[in-house]
């Protein structure tokens, strides 16, 4: 099945069936979009006061027919990567709320989230060993390349180096928390959106290496908690992802909702993590 919802969507009768996959292919689907309309996206920035930058996104206006999703960006002093020691980092975690659906209760709900985070985190990390990866490298003409990319090297999507406090020693960790609220199909790419708009909300302080008894090993760091003093980042290279969703033998559909993902089950699908400029950057298919 696809990412998006499968714990959560309720199975649907085959005359339900037949009857979205007839209207994805007259391109009039039940809530009367066509077959490559989004719902209604509704964008709040700043939700989560305590977090670094924040941001909740709605797909749809219909109660109990729309995916809510929050993601809180978190900057916290970590170590860098080995292979990149002047580099910062970056991870994320998603959690499915139980009050979006009682599927999501347990162990189903804990898989999920990790699929949903990985997706999330390979399309940020320009991390590209096998499935997503090795698809994007190819739709990008690298097959003679080495298909192995570090999770923080040239192809972030971020400029991880200016994230780098300390060479080999500190850095900034962004820690991207995303929590589902509501869950009515297209989980992952709503995800992506608030990601992506918490990372332009985001206020990295400015921090200064103190020196300590050896001048050469500065042992302290020191945080101006001056607002005016914090740096944004650059999020042109940070992707969005679209799920196409494959109803019906023969067409696809984007922002599918939980019925049109549980018709689409056997299926193939397609999600696609793609920047301003048309690159992509992950990609990974399913059914």
């Amino acid at each position: 099945g696809t990412l998006e919802a499968d714990a959560g969507t309720m199975p649907i009768s085959n005359a339900e069936r037949e009857y979205i996959v007839g209207g994805v292919v007259d391109d009039l689907r039940n809530d009367g979009r066509g077959r490559l309309d989004y719902r209604q996206i509704t964008i709040d920035l700043g939700v989560v006061p305590q977090s670094s930058g924040s941001a909740r996104v709605r797909l749809g206006i219909i109660p109990r027919e729309t995916t809510d999703v929050i993601v809180a960006v978190k900057a916290d002093i970590g170590t860098p990567p080995k292979d990149n020691p002047t580099h910062g980092r970056i991870q994320c975690a998603v959690e499915l709320s139980a009050i979006a659906d009682v599927d999501y209760m347990g162990r189903g709900g804990e898989t999920l989230g990790v699929e949903l985070a990985r997706a999330l985190e390979r399309s940020l990390t320009g991390q590209t060993t096998g499935g997503m990866g090795s698809l994007a490298n190819a739709v990008a003409g690298e097959r003679g390349a080495d298909a192995r990319v570090s999770k923080h090297g040239p192809g972030a999507a971020l400029d991880m180096s200016t994230l780098g406090i300390q060479k080999g020693k500190t850095c900034w960790l962004l820690q991207c928390d995303g929590v589902v609220l509501e869950s009515d199909g297209s989980v992952l790419d709503a995800l992506s959106i608030a990601t992506r708009c918490a990372l332009a909300d985001a206020k990295i302080p400015k921090v200064t290496a103190v020196a300590g008894p050896d001048a050469d090993d500065p042992a302290e760091l020191e945080l101006d908690d001056d607002p005016a003093a914090c740096a944004r980042l650059d999020i042109s290279g940070v992707p969005l992802i679209v799920t196409c969703v494959g109803v019906g033998k023969s067409h696809h559909v984007v922002d599918a909702t939980g019925d049109e993902e549980y018709a689409g089950r056997d299926d193939p699908s397609l999600s696609v993590a793609v920047d301003k400029r048309g690159r992509v950057r992950a990609a990974m298919s399913t059914g």
